[in-house]
């Protein structure tokens, strides 16, 4: 388990399925970042960017990953908070709106989108 406290210089890998890719602009779509139960991100958490890509690959067939420091989530208002799975992903961490609001609100989604990197796409 590690600290509850995600540092402002960890990043966030999020993976990115077809549907919420921006094929035109060839980035993910702001729906990367929209969820009702919150935006599902595993923390770096230490590990090298490959492993945390390799690891998102092998949950899921996504077309894309991408990354974003959690100083940028931050700085745009919304909360990151880390919820371990056990056993399964101990890295599970979610982007929140605020402390009562899950779902990110007006153009945050946008934001955190504009802040992220791909680093890896099929």
């Amino acid at each position: 388990m590690f600290n509850e406290n995600i540092d402002d210089n960890e990043f966030l890998f999020r993976g990115v399925v077809n549907v919420n890719w921006d094929f035109e602009n060839d980035r993910p779509s702001s729906a990367t970042f929209k969820d009702s139960f919150g935006v599902s991100v595993d923390r770096d958490g230490g590990r090298s960017q490959s492993e945390c890509v390799s690891e998102l690959l092998s949950k899921k067939n996504f077309i894309a990953i991408c990354k974003v420091l959690t100083y940028d989530v931050r700085e745009i208002g919304a909360i990151v908070k880390y919820l371990p799975i056990i056993p399964d992903n101990v890295y599970h961490s979610e982007i929140h709106d605020s402390i009562e609001v899950i779902q990110l609100k007006g153009k945050k989604p946008n934001k955190i989108r504009d802040k992220s990197l791909t680093v890896f796409k099929k």
